[in-house]
């Protein structure tokens, strides 16, 4: 099953395009093993490109784990980031 997705970060009417795009190609029910396996991160004029092969054993297992240890620090970065959010707010809420 192939898989292509692109969305905007920002919204377009900022005029900074910064984006995410994924692409995993078929291996035609596993028989095809040379796949592109890529995951895009653009933000303004820089951008980032990550490869996941899947050709051999060795390979994919890598890309598996390549793959949860960044969604585990996007995560976490993510919980940190709305955490120092909540607090500068209150912290503006108080000084009013």
């Amino acid at each position: 099953m192939a898989y292509r997705k692109r969305v905007f970060l920002n919204p377009i009417s900022l005029g900074t395009p910064s984006f995410i795009q994924a692409v995993a190609d078929t291996s035609d029910e596993g028989t095809y093993t040379l796949g592109n396996y890529t995951l895009i991160i653009g933000d303004c004029h820089r951008n980032i490109m990550l490869e996941f092969c899947l050709a051999n054993a060795t390979q994919r297992k890598r890309s598996l784990e390549k793959i949860d240890r960044l969604l585990r620090v996007v995560n976490e970065f993510r919980d940190a980031v709305h955490a120092e959010a909540e607090l500068i707010d209150k912290e503006n809420k108080r000084a009013q």
